[in-house]
């Protein structure tokens, strides 16, 4: 591959993060309300392609590059970066179509190897080692141009030019037939335009993997100017949540003092108020912080999300009593969000006494979805005090493999292994954890 160096590098920066966003490393961003909007920007694309809704995940990498892929046969993600840099709900659409074309045209079918269909955190962990080197940094790209990558690893993202028109044309069809204008594809496509020009370490990886021709823009300009409006299938509010999807990008990614600068103290708008309790939280200025996201339950009392916020900003201000009612609140209005269940679970955990509960809140969560490391690691620790050392071992063997480290992952399958009964699910699970480092460690040959 590409070196034990920067293998090194890659699965040190494939850590997946919380329920709420956080900077602390590099991978996934894991958080509730974005999830959610990201999956109401697809939902009308998936059903006029075809696709399921429950069959398609769509994850946000934390990388500022501008970059989206199809990974595992049906995760879609997008490097937060790209989002950012959008300027339409209607454009974000657009690089979802394309993705959803690339699935149901079969160009990622064999990609993935045993890894493809699963759902767990170490079949995620598996796509995101190799994905992270294959569509990374631009020193990444350059290695594997220069062929220090395995052939395999190497065309794991990387589509043909007409593979691109393929999903170009798809994406096209399934926006005009969802009554959204295919026009922002057009848009998306000439942010890269003429990259194709440029080496590849100043190139965005999203034209590394996506071969960029000035034919691909011309046949997308006669598409849209055949389309003719229709009814549109977006859902409610679609612009609303998008721009709280953006607001909570700008706050927790950006600087503080920069965004608190670029957002007026006279702007006492919804979506003014969220971006500026975000910017405050982290600068950090706990006052403000909570005067600011108050605000905003207040005008939005029955809003999951914003009671979570509210959880997050108490807990890491070390008020873990308003914090765990405040995720209560979230969990009682959102009882099936995983990530908020998460949330509530480490604030228990924080109480130290409520174990009990705590280990129940995270079973369900981790049940909803095992995808999440801040989960994984709160849930090991109340395994831990509930005296079950062989559960805790599993899923931390979990939450390193979602980490892509599974050198470490191996470690604690093994232990795991060693305490569990052979056969049982925990047991199996540590098995497709050390089956799957093993295909990690030999794609470093």
């Amino acid at each position: 591959m590409l070196g034990s160096k920067i293998y090194k590098s890659v699965l040190t920066a494939a850590f997946v993060l919380s329920s709420t966003i956080s900077l602390s490393a590099q991978g996934l961003i894991r958080d509730a309300e974005i999830e959610r909007t990201l999956k109401l920007a697809a939902k009308p694309i998936l059903a006029k392609a075809g696709v399921s809704q429950s069959n398609a995940n769509i994850l946000v990498v934390n990388d500022r590059s501008l970059n989206a892929f199809v990974a595992g046969g049906r995760h879609i993600f997008v490097h937060h970066g790209l989002i950012l840099k959008l300027k339409s709900v209607e454009q974000l659409q657009s690089v979802l179509a394309h993705e959803i074309g690339h699935i149901t045209g079969g160009h990622i079918a064999q990609r993935a190897g045993a890894a493809a269909s699963s759902k767990s955190a170490a079949g995620v962990g598996f796509l995101l080692a190799i994905a992270a080197a294959a569509a990374g940094s631009g020193e990444a790209a350059v290695a594997l141009s220069a062929g220090t990558q395995s052939v395999a690893t190497r065309n794991f993202l990387t589509h043909t030019r007409a593979q691109e028109s393929s999903a170009d044309q798809s994406g096209a069809r399934y926006m005009a037939a969802a009554g959204i204008d295919p026009k922002a594809a057009i848009e998306v496509l000439e942010i890269f335009d003429g990259q194709d020009l440029m080496s590849a370490k100043h190139r965005d990886p999203y034209t590394l993997s996506h071969p960029m021709s000035r034919e691909r823009i011309a046949n997308l300009r006669a598409f849209a100017g055949a389309y003719k409006p229709r009814a549109s299938t977006q859902p409610p509010n679609m612009d609303y949540w998008y721009a709280r999807m953006v607001a909570k990008f700008n706050g927790f990614t950006n600087n503080p003092a920069s965004v608190l600068r670029r957002v007026k103290k006279s702007d006492k708008g919804e979506i003014a108020t969220l971006t500026r309790a975000i910017a405050y939280h982290r600068k950090p200025d706990r006052k403000r912080a909570l005067n600011e996201i108050n605000r905003l339950v207040n005008m939005r009392p029955k809003d999951a999300y914003y009671h979570e916020l509210r959880g997050q900003i108490l807990l890491e201000n070390r008020d873990v009593n308003g914090a765990i009612k405040s995720y209560r609140t979230a969990t009682q209005l959102a009882p099936n969000e995983s990530l908020i269940l998460a949330g509530l679970g480490r604030a228990l955990n924080a109480s130290n006494t409520n174990n009990s509960e705590a280990l129940k809140v995270l079973q369900r969560a981790y049940s909803k979805d095992a995808r999440d490391g801040r989960m994984l690691r709160e849930l090991a620790v109340a395994y831990a005090r509930a005296g079950q050392n062989g559960n805790a071992s599993v899923v931390t063997a979990e939450r390193y493999a979602l980490a892509s480290n599974f050198q470490q992952a191996s470690v604690h399958a093994k232990r795991a292994q060693g305490l569990l009964p052979q056969g049982t699910s925990g047991w199996l699970k540590a098995q497709e954890i050390l089956s799957l480092a093993k295909q990690a460690t030999s794609r470093k040959r």
